[in-house]
Order: structure tokens, then sequence, then C-alpha cells
């Protein structure tokens, strides 16, 4: 279920109709003012082709109030955006993940939990490839399943804030996720707030706007750290910025998978053709 106020999202799009400002003046330019064709510029692209992401930032277990630094998070997604006739879109994904030393940055193949001292192999888990469709005002269909995993979804999609030049997109998501042999399902609870430029994405020329992103996420317990039914979860607290070729993604990050996924480093496009991974949270 999609929650969102299309009054306040219209009246964003009035708000993004400052033309003079960015030195535009013909029709084309006033389309690109559209808040949802912004929309797609900063998340995605507004034509068809391959967008990136990367994300890095810190997870920790959180119990109570107190967070216990565990690892860092290195992720890098690619993206496959394909227009169709009714004015949506659709998004083919593959998220990647690659667990870092806190101290050191290097990729681990085996991590000490701090809640149990035992020492864990570190596996690489893709979320995806997953194809997800956008209708034509870019609310998301959301999905009943992940990696053949039953999952209930809902997702909140804010109206921009413009400050100056300055471009703020919050987006906020629960899911739970039914993954079998859990006694309680995986529950997922995050916010990502997109940043761009206002004069980049009102800029008709642009098809693929510049964009970072500040990411939090609340989780239960990964099941691959074996913390059955003791009290608390994960949080995370991540940046990143998109890119428009898999060669601009960090090289860290492109070296860590080339290691951890030979098969997927050689031919990265070709794996968003892949099976979907299975998800096991």
């Amino acid at each position: 279920m999609i929650s969102m106020d299309r009054r306040e999202w219209l009246g964003a799009a009035a708000a993004f109709s400052v033309v003079g400002a960015v030195g535009a003046t013909d029709a084309s330019a006033a389309t690109a003012t559209d808040a949802g064709l912004m929309y797609r510029k900063m998340h995605f692209r507004s034509d068809d082709g391959l967008v990136f992401w990367w994300l890095q930032g810190v997870k920790y277990g959180q119990v109570g109030t107190t967070l216990t630094p565990l690892y860092t998070a290195s992720i890098g997604t690619l993206q496959r955006v394909k227009h169709v006739v009714d004015g949506g879109f659709e998004v083919t994904q593959l998220e990647m993940n690659v667990i870092l030393d806190l101290q050191t940055g290097r990729a681990l193949d085996a991590w000490r939990n701090p809640y149990t001292n035992e020492v864990l192999p570190v596996r690489m888990s893709p979320v995806g490839p997953t194809v997800t469709r956008y209708g034509a005002d870019n609310v998301r269909v959301l999905p009943k399943e992940i990696g053949s995993t039953p999952l209930e979804a809902t997702a909140t999609l804010h109206p921009p804030l413009i400050v100056g030049d300055d471009v703020f997109q919050r987006d906020e998501s629960v899911a739970r996720v039914f993954t079998p042999g859990r006694d309680k399902p995986f529950e997922v609870n995050d916010i990502a707030v997109y940043h761009g430029s206002l004069a980049n994405l009102s800029d008709p020329r642009v098809k693929v706007g510049e964009a970072t992103v500040f990411f939090a996420e609340v989780t239960g317990w990964q099941r691959w750290m074996n913390m059955g039914d003791r009290p608390g979860g994960l949080t995370s607290r991540m940046v990143g910025r998109k890119v428009r070729r898999y060669e601009d993604l960090p090289a860290d990050w492109r070296a860590n998978l080339a290691r951890a996924a030979p098969h997927v480093a050689a031919d990265p496009i070709a794996a968003l053709d892949a099976a979907a991974a299975k998800f096991d949270r």
C-alpha cells in the first residue's frame, strides 16, 4: 500500500515551476520542471538505460538505546530502467553487500559476533535481481514476495522539500518478510533521503540527475548472526551516490565483489537477467 498526499505532490510540482530561475524558456523546459519527472531523474533516470548506486556505512546492533558497531556495510546496486506504454516504468535491480572490518576496511571472510563471541562465516548474499513496477504517477507497485519469500510492505513517498537549489526527497517503507524457518517475520523499517540540485534536475537536457542519499534502517537480527530470541535488532546509518557506469562505483567495492562473486563482476549487466537469489534474512 502506498501512502501519498496527491494534493501535496501536485503542489510540489508547482513549486518546481521556476523555469526562469534556471534560465529555461521553452515548452520542453517547462515539462522538465514537473515534479514527477524530477523524481525519476533523481532516483533513476528519465529515459531507458542503466544506473548504479553505491551506499556505505556502519551496521549497529541495538539493544534498548545502546548501539554496538558490528561492521561496515558496503553496497553496490545495479538498476536497469525501462519505460512502458502506459507512462510508467520498470526497474530491474540487483543489490550486493560486502561486509568490511570496522577498523581496516578490509572485506571479511569471518565475523566475530560481539554479543555471543561466536566467529561466523561471511557470505555474499545478494538481494535480487527483482523487477519493480512504477505507475505513470511514480507510485510503486509493491511486490508480494522477494527471492521467492512472501512479504507484506507499505511505502510512503513524501513531497519534495526545496530550499534554494537544494532538493530533498524523503521515502519511507516498512516490510515484513515471512522467511521459512523463522518463528517471527523479519521486519524492516527504513528511510532514504535523496538530495539533488534544482538547476540540474530542471535542465531538460539532463536525463540522469545527479543525486546523493542518506539511508537509515531498523530491522530484526539477521538469521546468520545466530542471535536466537535475544532482544534487540539492527540499525544502519549510511550515505551514497548515484553514478552512470559500473566503472564509476568505488574501486574497492568492485575489487571486493570480484573476490566474493567473480561471475557477477565479470559481467554485472548480465547478472540483472539471472534468477533471483534466495532471500535468507
